[in-house]
């Protein structure tokens, strides 16, 4: 048997492997570490997606993924919205294994990337805030707990860009590549629930508006998931290369 064809099936068992493994901690996450905090969920499931595009790459870690945080959905009283929930976490971990292989090889720190995010994410947050005072329905609560999440982003983004010498290309990539996966989720999980409120009856506007406002837990997630992902991809980086040999 030839050299090529034992490291083909090494690495194909290595995926296997650890796509089964970080299926589970991504079932473990949502199972043990699911935190109801106003009215909202804190979870660490988005986080593990992350972790392993990075490590294992991008289309393994959606799909663990995918079966982890889907068969939980399954089990737990949430069938419904397994469907989405396959394919939007597949899509976190395609999202963020493509950017990061776009970007890891780049000799340019990715500053404009990350300074546009955060001029995009205050913009957001100062129409949230202009929505809060002018708006007299029920989303103007929603706004308000919305816009400091979305000032937190903007300057975290801001400060990543200015300190271009404080990371590796690696880190930086990384960043950027768990941001944009986390923009993926943002985006379809409004757009599930815009379709929801719409079946439900609402206007196309109002039921936009209100998935737009509900993503409180997802935004939060979404940051958990960036910088904890991110550090933990750092410090488990070299055993998996190490691994796989990379």
């Amino acid at each position: 048997m030839s050299e090529q064809i034992k490291s083909k099936k090494r690495e194909k068992l290595l995926n296997i492997t650890f796509i089964a493994l970080f299926a589970a901690l991504c079932y473990i996450a949502l199972t043990v570490f699911f935190f109801p905090f106003a009215q909202m969920y804190i979870h660490f499931g988005n986080l593990i997606v992350v972790v392993a595009a990075l490590l294992i790459g991008g289309w393994q870690g959606g799909l663990a993924g995918s079966i982890g945080m889907g068969l939980y959905d399954i089990l737990n009283g949430h069938a419904d919205s397994s469907p989405k929930t396959f394919l939007l976490k597949f899509l976190i971990g395609l999202t963020v294994g493509l950017v990061y292989n776009l970007l890891k090889n780049r000799k340019k720190y990715p500053t404009a990337i990350l300074f546009v995010s955060g001029l995009f994410s205050l913009l957001i947050s100062i129409g949230l805030l202009i929505h809060t005072f002018v708006s007299n329905k029920g989303y103007a609560g929603k706004a308000a707990v919305l816009a400091p999440i979305f000032i937190v982003i903007g300057i975290l983004c801001i400060i990543f860009a200015a300190l271009k010498t404080k990371f590796s290309q690696k880190t930086a990539s990384a960043i950027s590549a768990a941001a944009c996966g986390m923009l993926v989720n943002i985006l379809g999980e409004t757009a599930w629930k815009t379709v929801q409120f719409w079946i439900a009856g609402s206007s196309l506007s109002a039921a936009f508006t209100g998935a737009a406002l509900a993503q409180g837990s997802t935004l939060i997630n979404a940051g958990i998931s960036i910088i904890g992902g991110v550090a933990l991809f750092t410090a488990l980086e070299k055993p998996f290369a190490k691994i796989y040999k990379k």
